[in-house]
């Protein structure tokens, strides 16, 4: 299953504390857990960025983005997490969604 997470670091965080999380979590193998396979890890100039990543249940994913909190308070000032369909699967699913409720009176707007 792919999970994308939305995040934005703390800006207020110092720069050397921010680097030495990373380098303690990536360069320890902490991250990424056990069972989180990374497809993309992007960020941006603006401080912010996407995690793709494979995972069986959200328990996986939900470790992933956790240690960076508890590794450092404040190391992020929002994430987003969702599962995610890439579009081709997302719209073969409505198509045949919308083929099984043919059949249904449609409902006037």
């Amino acid at each position: 299953m792919l999970f994308l997470t939305y995040w934005e670091l703390n800006e207020k965080m110092p720069v050397d504390q921010r680097m030495g999380i990373v380098e303690h979590l990536t360069s320890s193998g902490l991250f990424p857990p056990e069972n989180v396979n990374i497809v993309r890890w992007d960020s941006t100039p603006d401080g912010w960025g996407i995690l793709l990543a494979e995972a069986d249940n959200a328990a996986d994913i939900s470790r992933a983005v956790n240690m960076w909190r508890v590794a450092g308070d404040g190391f992020f000032t929002i994430t987003k997490t969702s599962p995610v369909l890439p579009v081709k699967e997302a719209v073969e699913s409505t198509t045949e969604l919308l083929k099984s409720l043919s059949g249904l009176p449609q409902k006037e707007v």
